[in-house]
């Protein structure tokens, strides 16, 4: 459970991964969405993961900063969850834009959460810099990255 308490925001933060193997952008998505299915067997992942995928359809989630933020706002959720991977070596986006740290979450979709949705956002692109996604990129584990990334 990550916590940010001047945005009111409380993520789960499902797993962290460090990935030095080649793999692209769908199937980064597929890990990060799996691995917060997996820990919540109430979402179904083939559903997840498509709703993911169609957001990402429209628009890059990915900043100049090599950080993308794949998301979803899912109904009958009550909780915001996450997973996060960073890449030693970056990927790219479908705009070829490079990506050194996927931040992937679930938002609920109800409209008292949208405010939040937002500021999560904003905290991520606020906290992401490109410094401290280059910081990142320089952690030896998972549990390294995932004591600096404290939201």
């Amino acid at each position: 459970m990550i916590e940010n308490s001047d945005k009111n925001i409380k993520v789960e933060l499902d797993k962290v991964f460090l990935i030095k193997e080649n793999i692209t952008k769908k199937e980064l998505v597929e890990k990060l969405v799996h691995s917060i299915c997996d820990k919540n067997p109430s979402l179904d992942s083939k559903e997840m993961l498509a709703a993911v995928l169609k957001r990402e359809e429209g628009i890059s989630t990915t900043l100049e900063s090599a950080l993308s933020i794949p998301h979803a706002r899912v109904e009958d959720l009550d909780t915001f969850l996450a997973a996060l991977a960073v890449m030693p070596k970056p990927i790219e986006d479908d705009y070829g834009l490079p990506i050194k740290v996927m931040f992937l979450f679930f938002s609920p979709a109800g409209q008292p959460y949208f405010a939040q949705h937002l500021k999560l956002l904003a905290s991520l692109a606020e906290k992401f810099t490109p410094d401290f996604v280059q910081e990142l990129t320089t952690c030896t584990s998972e549990q390294e990255i995932a004591k600096k990334v404290n939201l």
